[in-house]
């Protein structure tokens, strides 16, 4: 009796075991594919899925036009990449008149993968915004970023100064923050609408 008991109580354990194994891969795994898991569904803003057929990645480079750059000192950077379209990411360089550079992107990724994995400049907005993120990728970031999310992906415009200048964060941050609202805040209920 106690042989037939042992063999049900392993083989329910087995079960319950196999039946709840997924269950933590699949939470394991959420981390890797850029899923936030301290987010709900109806916390996030923006809800994407870079597989979707019908996600369509925002293309930064492309809808800023050489006359737009022009009225606001700035170039293409043309240097060995031009502008990089890679799976998830649209990506290009601008020059100012001064030889500050200026990066802008368009990437699938959360916004919050970005809080948790970049650093948190202390920097307010004068939009007072708090749906954009102001950050450094990590400590050898030498760019102030300003970062916010649409349902074409998150929109980012970086700023660097020059070689020849020295230059507070909270200045390369107010930069960064007049490049964001010059090359995409005019867009960026367009692009959070469709």
């Amino acid at each position: 009796m106690a042989c037939s008991n042992r063999s049900t109580t392993s083989t329910v354990g087995r079960r319950l075991a196999l039946a709840v194994l997924p269950v933590f891969l699949l939470a394991g795994c959420a981390d890797l594919l850029g899923v936030n898991d301290r987010l709900a569904p109806e916390d996030e803003p923006y809800l994407f899925d870079r597989w979707d057929p019908n996600f369509h990645l925002a293309h930064l480079c492309e809808d800023v036009t050489d006359e737009r750059l022009a009225e606001l000192g700035l170039s293409r950077w043309e240097d060995a990449h031009g502008v990089i379209e890679e799976d998830g990411l649209n990506a290009c360089s601008l020059e100012t008149w001064e030889g500050d550079l200026v990066d802008l992107s368009a990437a699938a990724y959360k916004l919050a993968m970005l809080e948790r994995k970049g650093i948190p400049v202390d920097y307010t907005l004068l939009s007072g915004d708090e749906s954009t993120l102001v950050y450094q990728q990590d400590e050898t970031d030498s760019f102030c970023r300003v970062a916010a999310e649409t349902p074409h992906g998150t929109l980012e415009v970086g700023f660097l100064p020059s070689s020849l200048k020295e230059m507070p964060t909270s200045e390369k941050c107010a930069h960064a923050e007049k490049y964001f609202d010059l090359l995409i805040g005019e867009k960026l209920d367009e692009y959070r609408t469709n």
